[in-house]
């Protein structure tokens, strides 16, 4: 019965006497009506109510002949919707001018209006808009999102057109209180979920669902902050002068740090929603971290390897293709990962709440030169130092992502993998369920499945046979393996 249920606002003309209301209401009670709003609109007319009314169809259209009947409507049927909204300006003269602009522009009447301070820095407008096109209102709704927040109370649910625009409102909303956003950050969101939206419907995708799975990825990032942030850490010696530090994070990369006793070498670092649990590790773990000289290599530019780039103070190791992926991101521009629509909603929105900015391109050190745009082959670029280590760097194809690298170490024999092989039996419940996230929003891990089932299996074929191997890979712990 209640999925037949619907919304009718009554644009009501009552005559100025006692008991008028009241026989309003006693026609829609009559008729099993549930008055669920009631507005006074005294700058249109003294004596004009809208009444909000939820009732079956033949109970709204019965309601509609007898306030017609008794003189209390001047149209057959009103369609009027009123969506109650609130919306954060600056406690300044002049915010609330710009709204009032967009509504003009639109000819949307305000049913309602009221405020409240807040702090002294802003204030909360609550407005009643009048709707007679939901197509309009979804316009107003977008425009006025680009420059306040806001926040939807109430509207009309049978309206479709408006389902999409307060899915992503409401989720900026739930984001901003799940990160403690400020305001820019929370309209910037909603800003690129707006654009995101529209980028997938025009692909003739359906967006809901990727949301969905974005704001669980958020709830997610967001239950291990602070004293919940328990990632797994183990040493290994691996020569007589360095130590390999492994950090597993409950999410994002794992984070690997050779150490010689004076310098660090980072290996991918994680999201950036950790970098104040990461730093407190790091200076915990090594005495005099911030005065060390550190260097930093990156086995691929997605967001959850790259974090903290731009937080330890460090030269960045690239190839030449994951820096330009990292350029277009501080250029606010689609990066490698995001040019497939798939990825795009992933990437771009995980940016935003989990704080992460790029890095300064003046910090990276290029490796390779004349490598070609496109191969098939996992190609080797060049080499690191460390101590007493080489560290090989190979490319990859893209099939996980364009411009991914694998490093290996011959003596002793390591293979950081980045996430072209990933230790899926390693990987603990959290990490199962964060890396069980991602083919949901992307669709696939990997822009390339066929490049990419090429590159584990040429990353395996640099191992002689016989030869026992240290697997470090991009999530999950560490392997020991003999071909």
């Amino acid at each position: 019965m209640a999925s037949n249920m619907k919304t009718q606002t009554f644009i009501t003309r009552m005559p100025d006497k006692p008991g008028a209301f009241m026989l309003a209401t006693k026609v829609i009670t009559k008729h099993n009506g549930n008055i669920i709003r009631v507005s006074y609109n005294k700058a249109v007319d003294f004596h004009m109510l809208f009444v909000e009314v939820r009732a079956d169809e033949e109970a709204l259209n019965e309601i509609t002949k007898e306030l017609l009947k008794i003189g209390y409507l001047e149209n057959d049927v009103s369609e009027s919707r009123v969506i109650v909204v609130n919306i954060k300006m600056k406690d300044e003269p002049g915010s609330l001018y710009p709204v009032l602009k967009i509504l003009d522009r639109y000819d949307i009447n305000i049913s309602y209006i009221n405020s409240n301070e807040e702090d002294g820095k802003f204030q909360n407008f609550k407005m009643g808009l009048l709707i007679e096109n939901p197509a309009l209102i979804k316009c107003v709704l977008d425009d006025i999102s680009e420059i306040y927040p806001i926040d939807i109370i109430n509207y009309a649910e049978e309206e479709p057109n408006l389902d999409n625009t307060i899915f992503y409102i409401r989720m900026g909303n739930e984001i901003q209180k799940l990160f403690n956003l400020g305001t820019d950050k929370t309209m910037e969101f909603i800003c690129e979920s707006n654009r995101v939206f529209q980028m997938l419907q025009d692909r003739g995708e359906t967006p809901n669902k990727v949301f969905e799975y974005v704001l669980h990825l958020a709830k997610f990032m967001s239950r291990y902050r602070g004293e919940n942030f328990n990632p797994d850490i183990t040493k290994h010696q691996i020569t007589d002068k360095i130590t390999l530090h492994v950090i597993e994070p409950p999410c994002g990369s794992n984070t690997y740090i050779l150490d010689n006793g004076e310098d660090l070498l980072f290996i991918d670092t994680g999201f950036a929603i950790y970098s104040d649990e990461m730093m407190g590790i790091f200076r915990t773990m090594f005495e005099n971290f911030d005065s060390r000289n550190k260097k930093i290599l990156i086995t691929h530019a997605d967001v959850d390897h790259c974090g903290l780039l731009s937080v330890i103070d460090a030269d960045i190791y690239l190839n030449e293709k994951s820096a330009q992926s990292l350029q277009k991101q501080s250029q606010n521009l689609m990066d490698y990962r995001e040019e497939n629509i798939f990825c795009l909603g992933y990437s771009r929105l995980s940016r935003i709440f989990s704080n992460y900015v790029p890095p300064d391109s003046s910090r990276f050190i290029i490796i390779g030169e004349n490598v070609p745009e496109e191969h098939r082959e996992l190609l080797r670029i060049g080499s690191v130092s460390f101590g007493d280590l080489t560290l090989e760097v190979y490319e990859g194809s893209g099939g996980h992502l364009y411009g991914e690298m694998v490093f290996l170490c011959r003596d002793p024999w390591i293979l950081f993998t980045g996430d072209i092989y990933v230790n899926v039996k390693g990987l603990t419940k959290e990490r199962s369920e964060f890396n069980s996230l991602a083919p949901y929003l992307m669709t696939s891990v990997n822009v390339n499945s066929e490049f990419a089932k090429e590159m584990r299996k040429a990353v395996f074929e640099l191992i002689p046979e016989g030869q026992e191997s240290m697997i470090c890979s991009g999530h999950g712990s560490i392997e020991t393996i003999t071909k």
